[in-house]
């Protein structure tokens, strides 16, 4: 049997074996990890001067220098209020389950859980100073701890607790990357404006109080432009299968979801049933849910809103335009452990190794790319590789612990595009500069870096060396050809250089779609031809469309597909029309620059 306290977390993941039981045991064990302070709250007007507020705290172990991690508040029910700090860490497991061997390995973090003397939240959803002094112990915590990450703060409670944390969220948007509520509910007619928060709400469908009131708040968040995505659970369910019917339920790439227990599942068969036991028996199976906390753990706080995710339309080239009332994003596996994911346009890629998923592009910003990825793979979904800077490529970044790219990309990247008028993608998010060479060891699976920087400054491929898969952006399978925006020459040994490991790629896979290895060799070709002296006929540019813009009042957004990239943009000038040649040779059509061709380097190439 795997328990989790035995911190493999390679058999755990390959033998999904362990129990409910075991978890109980991992999480009594980890109450005594945590540290319990005092916290002095400041003075306010009108309130009772010197109070203060007990807490309990776990320090990740081993924390990396330079790294910062996330934290996790945990607010306890009204049985757990006390005098006594620790009581909240043996009264459910809300709290000490981030803190256990296996979640620590999985994603470690801080994990902070205050305890009050008395009732915070009531039924009238009123509560007491305890609400804003959560807040502020929170921000002396950040301020103690520099390596809490600011975009990583996230809630959980059950009860009383979760009461108080929609309040909180309430009072203060955009506080959370997400929250999990467990067993509670709040004021309907306030939780409207709670549509732009990351939230998964769980309840028992046999919860008299809490499961209709928590369906009320979902359909208020509905009514302002929220959407929301539901589903039941059978908690009698083996914990795999659960685990499996979470991820799928999160796969709608939405941002907020409405669960529940069926019926008796939380419950073994009683002659005396009282109504408040499904309440209570909620708690316990919530925090059993490890697919939950990956999704959580998958939130990042963010100011892009995304309330309007269902009202934006694509603009496609026939003029048509798609509502997005879908789910925004697409997959199919394209290999083992290999998924390609669509978004508008671009496809991004998930490749799954023994130790983690890895994520190649992130696409135009729209949904949560993470938390997709995430449905799809049982392994951690952390981190995220760059081809090139352009925003189609780079604007998800936010998501992810960690974005690795190119040094010249890290200064372009989600730089948007003029005519995403309005629209703000968050540029501070951790990057890793990488160059070629530098290999990704995603546990018996390998992403080898080449830099082949043509299409922009600093692009990047990877090299699978599991499915022979190349990785490459927008460089090599473009639908239209393949633009050269260096000289010929510096694009021949770019292409040569990848062409001594031919036998090594078996496809290739881009933003564009899949293309054959034979392309590289085709291309070369190509280049020799034209270094030979030969010239194509001149290519007249297509006319420009009329450019996107962000709407007025309650027109939507709308995306247009075909729009010229930053580097790209002195192609739309009819003066330089003359220069841009258009050659089909070898079966592949190339489009140059002319001025470039006898180039002998890229060094000064403005790409």
């Amino acid at each position: 049997m795997v328990c989790w306290e035995n911190g493999k977390d390679e058999t755990y993941m390959t033998e999904k074996n362990y129990t409910r039981e075991d978890i109980d045991k991992a999480c009594m064990q980890a109450a005594n990890r945590f540290n319990q302070f005092e916290f002095q709250v400041p003075d306010a007007p009108g309130e009772e001067k010197g109070r203060k507020m007990a807490y309990n705290l776990y320090v990740p172990k081993n924390m990396q220098a330079g790294e910062t991690y996330p934290l996790v508040l945990f607010i306890h029910d009204m049985g757990s209020c006390s005098e006594d700090v620790t009581r909240t860490l043996t009264q459910g497991k809300g709290a000490t389950v981030w803190a256990t061997s296996y979640w620590q390995n999985r994603q470690p973090c801080f994990v902070l859980a205050p305890c009050y003397p008395r009732q915070a939240a009531d039924d009238d959803f009123q509560v007491t100073w305890e609400a804003d002094a959560t807040v502020e112990l929170v921000k002396e915590v950040l301020r103690l701890q520099p390596s809490v990450d600011e975009k990583r703060i996230y809630g959980t409670g059950q009860s009383m607790g979760c009461m108080m944390l929609m309040e909180l969220m309430l009072r203060n948007p955009g506080f959370f990357g997400g929250c999990f509520l467990v067993a509670g509910q709040w004021n309907p007619q306030t939780c409207g404006a709670l549509k732009n928060e990351n939230i998964w709400a769980l309840v028992s469908e046999k919860d008299f109080k809490a499961f209709p009131i928590m369906g009320d708040c979902m359909k208020q968040i509905e009514v302002n432009g929220g959407r929301v995505t539901r589903g039941s659970l059978d908690a009698k369910a083996s914990l795999p299968e659960l685990n499996q019917k979470v991820r799928t339920i999160a796969g709608s790439g939405e941002h907020i979801f409405f669960t529940w227990f069926e019926g008796d599942s939380v419950l073994e068969e009683l002659e005396d049933i009282k109504p408040w036991f499904y309440h209570m028996a909620t708690w316990p199976q919530a925090y059993n849910l490890e697919a939950v906390g990956d999704w959580l753990f998958a939130q990042r706080r963010s100011p892009i809103d995304f309330s309007c995710k269902h009202h934006i339309l694509l603009e496609h080239e026939d003029g048509s335009r798609q509502p997005m009332d879908v789910p925004f994003f697409q997959s199919k596996k394209i290999a083992p452990g290999t998924w390609q994911i669509l978004s508008d346009g671009d496809y991004s890629y998930l490749v799954e190794g023994e130790n983690e998923a890895f994520v190649i592009d992130s696409g135009y910003g729209c949904g949560n790319l993470r938390a997709y990825c995430q449905s799809l793979t049982d392994r951690p979904v952390k981190r995220i590789a760059n081809t090139h800077d352009h925003f189609d490529h780079t604007a998800n970044n936010s998501y992810f612990d960690c974005a690795y790219m190119s040094a010249e990309t890290k200064k372009l990247a989600t730089i948007p595009f003029p005519s995403f008028e309005g629209i703000c993608f968050p540029r501070s998010y951790p990057v890793q500069v990488i160059d070629e060479g530098y290999v990704f060891d995603l546990g018996g699976r390998h992403l080898a870096t080449f830099k082949i920087p043509d299409h922009a400054v600093g692009s990047l491929a990877f090299l699978d060396d599991q499915e022979g898969i190349l990785f490459c952006g927008d460089e090599l399978c473009m639908p239209f050809g393949k633009p050269v925006n260096g000289s010929v020459e510096y694009v021949h040994d770019l292409l040569l250089k990848l062409w001594k490991h031919k036998e090594e790629i078996k496809i290739l896979y881009g933003g564009p779609g899949k293309g054959e290895t034979r392309i590289i060799g085709q291309l070369l070709e190509n280049m020799e031809y034209i270094m030979a002296g030969h010239e194509g006929e001149m290519m007249q540019p297509e006319p420009g469309k009329d450019a996107g813009k962000k709407a007025q009042g309650s027109e939507p957004v709308v995306y247009q597909r075909r729009l010229p990239h930053p580097p790209d943009r002195h192609h739309d000038d009819p003066a330089d029309a003359a220069y841009k040649r258009i050659m089909n040779y070898a079966g592949i059509c190339v489009i140059y620059d002319i001025r470039r061709v006898k180039e002998k380097n890229a060094d000064d190439i403005n790409m």
